[in-house]
């Protein structure tokens, strides 16, 4: 129990630092690109972040663990909002999003409401399935990049720099991958020693436990102010879930239904807090009440769970 217990913390240790070392200077890459900022947030950061998320499904597949995929979707998806997304308006007064970049909130929000449909009616995801997926996310990436860069005069770096710059973030991600690979393999252990279901696993210990890199970066964006990164990072993370962790599953399983996987109660509490966040987006909602709440019902539906 001990030693489980400490592995897991170690882990997360190495997961939280790399994290924190792939994304500190990640606006750099809008200015060398000359690229927006919420894009770097969707694409670079987002599915940075989402790594463990990834090596935590590759990880419990192989173990035939299915109940911690599921989990780690949905449970990670509802930590971005709650508990990422409830620190990340704590110090705003007003959720302020570029114009152009509300559309990718909609793309978020259409994406989360199909999802909901495939967990909640008994659907079978194979072949057919991720091409459709596939085809969705080359839709998606396509609208991203037509929107064009919210600033025209940057500074570029020279080439070497530039260089440097990206093998080091591809360093850190190698760390991010294989501290999430312990993470995940001590996570399991726990769902023996402590006699509970791997999907309850896998939405509160392991969806916790991954979703620290998105708190690590969220913070770092509203620290520095970058809102747009801040909220590309939650948008994107949960996109890149949807589609990231249901495509290893169909690749390596050639199928997966989550139906009997998730409770009645996680599949609305996935929906409700998709439409929370979309609104807080589109109203602009924001503040240290709001932030309060999010929390804690993050907070009450991690318990509820071990109740």
């Amino acid at each position: 129990m001990i030693q489980s217990f400490f592995g897991l913390v170690v882990s997360l240790i190495v997961l939280i630092w790399s994290c924190e070392f792939a994304i500190k200077n990640s606006i750099l890459v809008s200015k060398i690109f000359n690229i927006r900022e919420i894009f770097v947030g969707i694409f670079i950061i987002a599915i940075g972040t989402s790594l463990p998320e990834f090596a935590a499904t590759f990880q419990a597949l192989q173990m035939g663990a299915e109940g911690i995929v599921a989990g780690n979707l949905v449970g990670s998806n509802i930590a971005n909002i709650l508990l990422v997304g409830g620190i990340m308006v704590f110090p705003l007064k007003s959720l302020n999003v570029a114009k152009q970049d509300q559309s990718t909130a909609i793309f978020f929000i259409c994406f989360s409401i199909l999802f909901f449909f495939l967990i909640f009616f008994d659907f079978t995801l194979g072949t057919k399935f991720s091409l459709v997926f596939i085809l969705l996310l080359i839709l998606f990436f396509y609208f991203e990049l037509k929107k064009p860069s919210e600033e025209d005069n940057f500074s570029h770096e020279k080439n070497s720099q530039s260089t440097i710059f990206i093998i080091s973030k591809i360093i850190a991600f190698i760390f991010l991958f294989f501290s999430s690979r312990f993470f995940i393999a001590y996570a399991q252990n726990l769902t023996e020693l402590l006699g509970v279901a791997e999907t309850t696993v896998g939405i509160t210990v392991v969806a916790f436990g991954t979703s620290l890199p998105e708190v690590v970066a969220t913070i770092i964006a509203i620290i520095k102010k970058q809102n747009n990164l801040a909220v590309g990072n939650i948008l994107g993370s949960n996109i890149a879930n949807i589609f990231g962790i249901t495509l290893i599953a169909i690749f390596m399983n050639g199928q997966i239904n989550y139906y009997n996987l998730l409770t009645f109660i996680d599949k609305w509490i996935f929906l409700l807090v998709s439409i929370i966040f979309f609104l807080m987006i589109s109203k602009k909602m924001a503040g240290k009440i709001l932030s309060s709440g999010l929390i804690f019902a993050y907070l009450s539906y991690f318990t509820y769970l071990y109740l």
